[in-house]
């Protein structure tokens, strides 16, 4: 293998463990309450019950089209908006709109990056290799780079891509392309780095990359050896390249 030029990343359970706190969800919700309050003229749910009607059934919308293997990505905001209705409130564009980036707020207010995660990152850019970002993400696209800057990851990365943005989800080849365009590489001179082998590993390979397994934060396995290589912990991917670019692995 010649010089690995760049490597992209997947993002929840591979850079960070994507969650969102009992309390992050609850703290968003009482500023949804109160927003849906002034603009609905009309008693709303209790706390726990609209987090239950509301935030339950768009999880179980996006849930449900990845479990169907939908390759297209939903909009949030239609989401919300049908999820309301079902519960009797037709609220206002702009009203969703603070509603997408109020419920954002609990992942926002839930994830961290670790300290050696970040030095990681740092240590491949020292090396000259560029850095992308590729994330099966039905959230806003713009939300999630404001999470990317405040975690430190922006200054990073060259490029970020999210299926929000470009209506597709791994393993379509479609958002591996527009990384690959966005960080400038060939996919023989770039490696990919997810937690899951349908969508990370298979995707990845089938335009070409090599591929990396990692298993730090969700461990699917990988029975038929699909990725090149697997790891357990991020701090193991640049031996793993030094050995590809050596001849060693």
């Amino acid at each position: 293998m010649t010089r690995v030029k760049a490597v992209l990343f997947d993002f929840g359970h591979t850079l960070v463990d994507f969650h969102r706190t009992e309390e992050a969800l609850h703290a968003a919700y009482e500023q949804i309450r109160d927003r849906v309050e002034a603009v609905a003229y009309m008693e709303v749910p209790e706390l726990l019950d609209l987090i239950e009607r509301v935030a339950g059934e768009v999880d179980r919308q996006v849930a449900d089209s990845y479990a169907q293997r939908r390759l297209e990505e939903l909009d949030i905001a239609a989401l919300f908006r049908d999820a309301f209705g079902g519960v009797g409130f037709d609220l206002p564009a702009d009203v969703i709109e603070h509603v997408v980036a109020l419920d954002h707020s609990a992942y926002s207010n839930s994830i961290t990056i670790a300290p050696e995660t970040l030095d990681l990152l740092r240590g491949l850019r020292e090396d000259g290799r560029r850095l992308g970002l590729v994330s099966n993400m039905t959230l806003r696209p713009d939300l999630m780079r404001g999470d990317l800057s405040r975690l430190g990851i922006t200054p990073l990365f060259d490029a970020s891509v999210f299926s929000s943005e470009v209506g597709v989800r791994k393993p379509d080849a479609r958002i591996f392309r527009e990384a690959l365009s966005r960080v400038g590489t060939d996919p023989s001179d770039t490696v990919f780095v997810g937690d899951r082998v349908v969508d990370d590993v298979g995707g990845a390979h089938a335009v070409g990359m090599r591929t990396v397994l990692t298993r730090q934060f969700r461990q699917e396995d990988d029975p038929e050896g699909a990725a090149d290589w697997t790891i357990e912990d991020l701090g193991q991917l640049p031996g793993v390249i030094a050995g590809w670019e050596d001849g060693r692995t």
